[in-house]
């Protein structure tokens, strides 16, 4: 056992206290029965997940029961720790095994523990500064009684030394660690794993400090436990301070004693740096509006995103997917991402992550222009891409160029796009015009002609188009400007399903169709849950056996996919219309099921705790990223009431079960932390309420507000554009709208559309508005649109 004995004075080790610093931050506390659920302490270089209870489960399906702990990729350093107190005096032992409260913060974690028996209270903050691989672990002892104690901590550390998924791909093969050393001097105690350089090391505050051997691990993997002791003087009615340092390195343990040096001396300013950076981003994009569940979704969103922020040493920077099991890179969830965080954080995320899924799949699939699907912090790729990936990568470029300006990100977005065309249309055998292959929808034999393939395929060409058109290939702008609004007509043509109402999941030959159907049947359909799916495909079998069924596409799985059009807005009117009337069928009280035909015969079957396989599957799964594509949708075609009302169906999750997110299925199953969820709330708020639509390139932003009726004002600041910072105060009054509107830089233009009016005052002064939106060439400018 290693035991390791530090003696403090009565005073606190340092005036500075992570527990105090903590409470200027906002805050959500812990519902009491959800302490079984997890938690993150998150920094760009190291993140610990472990429950509310204060504990560290084994959870996790990558590589089952590791993916929580304390990670800093590509390796795991510890599975977590535990506190044991034992008042010196009386010898009463007391667990910390379950706190009483919890409470998240912006970027810190709080676990208070009451023991009323020794009259004590402990507070643990937990704390990862920006940039450093150091996760800060602060105990703060209260004395509520009336003499002095002296209080015995022991900490027991769970190392375990271990690589992150795909690890054995570049040769990282897990082996037993080991005790590797102690420096007295520094007050560290380091670990290695016997046959490789990784290391941990575990250092406390105070510099009497001992140790005498390790044990087993509680945990079956190949690590070891060390116990760590403090006896710590309280003066009644006092506070005194412990805290332990923990860090790694895939160098040497020199790496860990500089980290954790630096960490020590200089915590406060550590501490401060990144609130300072945390308030910088509560500014970017700061909203006031009549919807308090929503204003909170929307900052704790900006949080989280934070939290998914990975810096991987050899691989780069870039946003990962969720948390615990996706803390590495996907393209299809960056560009699900992006588009959301554009106008609220700084666009260096944006690049970096692009770069690197550039050279990750110019590695692995070669000078194609296709993009890869998932890559480990190991820079090993699990899958090369799935069809709509790469469209989607060129797509949401032209997503950050609108908003960035950045002439040299087009250009090489636009040469890559270039290459992909060619690739896509090798995967059209049949030269019908419709991309071949997997889609989004990850369901066995869905690897036809798959309707979001060719959606995102459409908005791809006309993305293309519009990159042409600025880099003045103007030829090649016609073109793709030409295919993509034919295959927009095929689409509304040939994927319609008029007896649905609704766009068909994919289109293939009736054998195939045959046997998407019977797998439904047999792996999706339970006549005592959603019998009506039975009677369903019963019918739609028959039909194409009899030589009845009319139409190219086919419902089998009633995929959220199938509101693509409708999000694209390329959608015939008729036909959206038409859609969203049937959709409502297929949304509980958390929002949409991701497939549809895992809707129950009774919709309120599944509106409690999501009751998983033993297996992880999204089998029935309601997601927010579903219900979030819909609220999207209904702005595209005008309407915000209906909009908000989906928000605050996706809304219901959040919280449920983690202050401060939403899981990745409703209400409480999957990622807790997820980062495409916010799709649902900003760009709906950002790009349709308030209508925001720039190109920064031309110095140029587009504004068509469109908030919901029961909005008398809205307001946002500070949305970056550029190098300019634009700001929109609306109110509405019974005589007709107001608005303030800056920007930080001159010579910019903004285009405000204001609808059907009687009169519009700009600055005072009568305007004539052309092609309904008035002009706005000044820093500040007032208008007055009057009904």
């Amino acid at each position: 056992m290693l035991i390791m004995a530090i003696s403090s004075t009565a005073r606190p080790q340092s005036k500075f206290s992570l527990q105090q610093a903590s409470g200027r931050l906002p805050h959500l506390f812990g519902k009491k029965n959800n302490d079984r659920y997890l938690c993150v302490t998150a920094g760009d270089r190291l993140y610990a997940i472990g429950n509310q209870a204060g504990n560290f489960p084994s959870v996790g399906f990558h590589v089952p029961g590791q993916m929580g702990g304390i990670w800093q990729h590509p390796i795991k350093l510890l599975n977590g720790f535990r506190l044991t107190l034992t008042d010196s005096n009386t010898g009463v032992v007391a667990h910390a095994d379950t706190c009483d409260h919890f409470v998240t913060c912006s970027f810190t974690t709080q676990y208070s523990y009451q023991f009323p028996q020794e009259q004590l209270s402990v507070t643990r903050t937990d704390f990862v500064p920006d940039g450093m691989p150091v996760l800060v672990v602060e105990y703060a002892l209260t004395n509520n009684g009336n003499a002095d104690k002296d209080i015995t901590l022991q900490l027991a550390a769970d190392v375990n030394l271990m690589p992150v998924w795909l690890g054995e791909r570049s040769g990282m093969i897990d082996t037993t660690d080991a005790l590797l050393s102690y420096d007295k001097e520094t007050g560290t105690v380091f670990f290695k794993d016997n046959n490789n350089p990784w290391y941990a090391g575990i250092s406390a505050e105070g510099r009497h400090i001992d140790f005498k051997g390790t044990q087993p691990s509680p945990y079956p993997d190949k690590g070891i436990t060390g116990n760590l002791s403090a006896l710590i003087h309280v003066a009644k009615g006092a506070t005194a301070l412990l805290r332990f340092y923990i860090s790694g390195s895939i160098k040497n343990k020199a790496e860990i004693q500089v980290n954790i040096a630096k960490a020590k001396k200089m915590l406060p300013q550590l501490f401060l740096a990144k609130e300072r950076r945390y308030q910088q981003l509560e500014e970017n994009a700061k909203i006031d509006i009549p919807d308090t569940a929503l204003t909170e979704a929307y900052q704790w969103g900006k949080y989280s995103s934070d939290w998914l922020v990975r810096d991987v040493p050899g691989m780069g920077r870039a946003m990962s997917a969720g948390l615990p099991d996706y803390p590495w890179f996907f393209s299809n969830d960056q560009a699900a991402t992006f588009p959301a965080l554009t106008g609220t954080i700084q666009p260096g995320i944006f690049y970096s992550s692009w770069k690197m899924l550039k050279q990750l799949s110019y590695k692995t699939n070669g000078d194609n222009g296709s993009i890869i699907h998932e890559a480990s912090t190991n820079g090993a790729v699990y899958a090369t891409g799935r069809m709509e990936e790469s469209q989607l990568h060129i797509i949401t470029a032209w997503d950050i160029f609108k908003w960035t300006g950045d002439m040299e990100f087009l250009a090489i977005n636009y040469a890559q796009g270039q290459k992909l065309w060619k690739w896509l249309q090798e995967h059209d055998t049949n030269h019908n015009g419709y991309i071949e292959g997997y889609g989004g929808v990850e369901i066995a034999g869905l690897n036809a002609e798959m309707l979001d393939v060719q959606v995102a395929t459409q908005r791809f060409l006309e993305v293309m188009g519009n990159m042409a058109t600025i880099l003045k290939d103007t030829k090649a702008a016609g073109n793709y400007h030409e295919k993509a609004e034919q295959l927009r007509k095929n689409i509304n043509r040939d994927w319609w399903v008029p007896g649905e109402k609704r766009y068909a999941d994919f289109i293939s030959s009736k054998e195939k169709a045959i046997d998407i159907i019977d797998s439904a049947l047999a792996n999706r359909v339970h006549p005592d849950r959603n019998s009506w799916a039975l009677q369903k495909l019963t019918a739609l079998k028959t039909s194409i056996l009899d030589n009845t069924y009319t139409a190219k596409g086919y419902v089998v799985y009633y995929n959220s996919s199938g509101i693509g059009p409708l999000e694209e807005g390329s959608a015939d009117t008729v036909k959206a219309l038409q859609a969203f009337q049937q959709i409502g069928l297929f949304t509980n009280k958390f929002g949409m099921y991701i497939s549809g035909i895992e809707r129950p015969d009774d919709i309120h079957m599944d509106e409690g705790s999501f009751k998983h396989d033993k297996e992880f599957n999204y089998n029935r799964a309601v997601m927010p990223a579903a219900i979030a594509n819909l609220a999207i949708a209904v702005c595209r075609y005008g309407n915000p009431d209906t909009a908000l009302q989906y928000i605050h169906t996706m809304l219901h999750s959040f919280s449920f079960a983690t202050p401060g997110t939403m899981y990745e299925v409703s209400p409480d199953y999957g990622m807790f932390v997820q980062a495409w969820n916010i799709r649902g709330v900003n760009i709906p708020l950002i790009h349709y309420f308030f209508g925001i639509d720039p190109l920064a390139y031309k110095k140029e932003i587009t504004l068509r507000p469109g908030f919901p009726s029961a909005w008398k004002y809205a307001s946002i600041k500070n949305v970056i554009i550029g190098d300019n910072l634009l700001s929109v105060n609306y109110h509405t009054t019974t005589a007709g709208n107001e608005y303030i509107i800056t920007t930080t830089r001159p010579q910019w233009t903004v285009k405000l559309y204001v609808g059907p009016y009687r009169t519009v005052l700009v600055n005072g002064k009568n305007v004539r508005p052309e092609n309904g939106c008035v002009i706005l060439k000044e820093k500040l400018n007032k208008v007055r649109v009057i009904a």
